[in-house]
């Protein structure tokens, strides 16, 4: 008896040394599980199958953040599901060797907008007046099939995914974008899970969604069904905007549906001292081959934004200009503490410049050049800083604004990444537009990424 006494009192003190212990070896209460929601652009690489899709949902987001900003959310569903899907009158089809043409071919080799090609007789060739798509490009000709496989699908979205088509063969179907969010996002992660091991659940969702890339109100809705409570949402943006806000959206959406989840977002890229080293690090490979006596003007080229008062919205308030700003400043401040330019003979200035919707205050390219050769500049670099890593922005939406064709770009391979940059003569201004991958960037985002997760914890 006495030894089966003994035998329960030290599993007693076994079992009290181990309470004792537990803490300390980590194996106590649960640690808190901190999921993190990385959201970004999803610029389909490819002009392929899905494609279209990815570009109608990227172009949707805008329509419902324009009607929300517009006090007008109410418009929105009527647009979307009733005017836009009135208009299908059958498969809207272009000659994949000619998409632009203004004159039907006697022998089209026709594709839809899914890149099937077309091989009924029974279309037609619509002709559509000169004139600019909002925020896409010129207007094109095509021919009209009354059925196959477009009848169902509005006209509205297959025009939109054609009119991408063209673009994309002007990138050699090959949209840079793409391949570097997933860059960014592969090495953020690693550099999280090193930081935060187990303690942390990612997942990713995208403006553009497609199969493969879930919109980020659909990822965001998955991970709290999956029983999150701790949440980061963690924008992949140099800048942020009330227009363009993912995760505001989701914010919002949340509290519609009386879901219960704490939220942190994370903050920009733009203006982390990563990111404006990066910045400045572009600058001095291109100064480093000017003369030092040549007068340079570095344009740190945004995205942009309206800066009028509508009445329904006045877009002079939109927070995308202080986030711009303070973006900017960093960079500019990096810049110029280069060594290079501290040291250099000319004159050298650094301004703030809008590629698109530039007004008021803001310079847009035309405007700032004009005023380059105005005070005597040599030479432009132009560094597109805001949204280098989205190839349709850059490649095609800041080459317009230099009135410069796509596809003049020399392509280059750096650090296992296809990069573009061009050099051209601008009545009289020498400029270089380099490529738009800053170092800092994953850095940058590995930081703010870090203080929402810490927020949290």
């Amino acid at each position: 008896m006495r030894k089966r006494k003994n035998s329960l009192l030290g599993l007693l003190a076994v079992f009290t040394a181990f309470l004792i212990l537990v803490p300390c070896l980590g194996l106590g209460a649960p640690q808190k599980k901190i999921n993190v929601l990385m959201i970004g652009f999803g610029e389909p690489s490819k002009y392929d199958a899905n494609a279209m899709q990815g570009w109608k949902n990227f172009l949707l987001n805008y329509m419902n953040a324009g009607m929300n900003m517009l006090k007008m959310s109410f418009m929105y569903p009527m647009i979307t599901k009733v005017m836009i899907p009135m208009m299908d009158t059958g498969t809207i089809l272009i000659d994949k060797n000619d998409p632009f043409a203004t004159t039907p071919k006697p022998n089209p080799q026709l594709i839809d907008a899914w890149t099937r090609p077309y091989n009924g007789k029974d279309y037609r060739f619509i002709s559509v007046p000169e004139g600019e798509f909002p925020m896409l490009g010129p207007l094109f000709s095509y021919y009209l099939a009354p059925g196959g496989p477009g009848k169902g699908e509005p006209d509205f979205w297959e025009y939109v995914g054609l009119t991408m088509y063209e673009f994309y063969r002007t990138m050699d179907n090959y949209n840079p974008g793409g391949e570097r969010e997933d860059r960014i996002y592969s090495e953020t992660e690693k550099k999280l899970r090193e930081q935060y091991g187990s303690n942390i659940v990612i997942d990713r969702g995208f403006g553009a969604a497609r199969p493969g890339y879930p919109h980020f109100q659909e990822a965001a809705q998955e991970i709290v069904k999956d029983g999150a409570t701790e949440l980061v949402l963690a924008q992949n943006y140099v800048c942020f905007s009330e227009f363009e806000n993912p995760a505001g959206e989701i914010e919002k959406e949340f509290k519609k549906k009386g879901i219960d989840v704490n939220t942190a977002i994370s903050g920009q890229i733009g203006g982390t001292a990563p990111y404006n080293l990066g910045v400045a690090k572009k600058a001095n490979e291109e100064l480093v081959n000017i003369p030092k006596e040549s007068n340079v003007v570095v344009f740190l080229s945004h995205h942009g934004m309206f800066n009028v008062n509508m009445g329904l919205y006045d877009w002079t308030k939109e927070p995308y200009h202080e986030y711009a700003k303070v973006a900017f400043e960093g960079a500019k401040k990096a810049i110029s503490d280069l060594e290079v330019v501290r040291s250099w003979d000319g004159k050298l200035e650094i301004w703030q410049v809008y590629a698109e919707f530039a007004s008021g205050q803001y310079l847009s390219i035309d405007k700032a050049a004009a005023l380059a050769i105005e005070q005597g500049f040599d030479y432009v670099i132009n560094i597109p800083f805001e949204v280098g890593n989205s190839g349709f922005e850059t490649l095609i939406g800041l080459r317009g604004s230099w009135e410069r064709e796509p596809g003049n770009w020399d392509e280059y391979v750096e650090d296992g990444l296809k990069k573009y940059k061009e050099e051209f003569n601008y009545n009289g201004l020498k400029v270089i537009i380099t490529d738009g991958w800053i170092d800092g960037f994953v850095q940058g985002y590995v930081e703010q990424t870090s203080k929402a997760i810490d927020s949290l914890l």
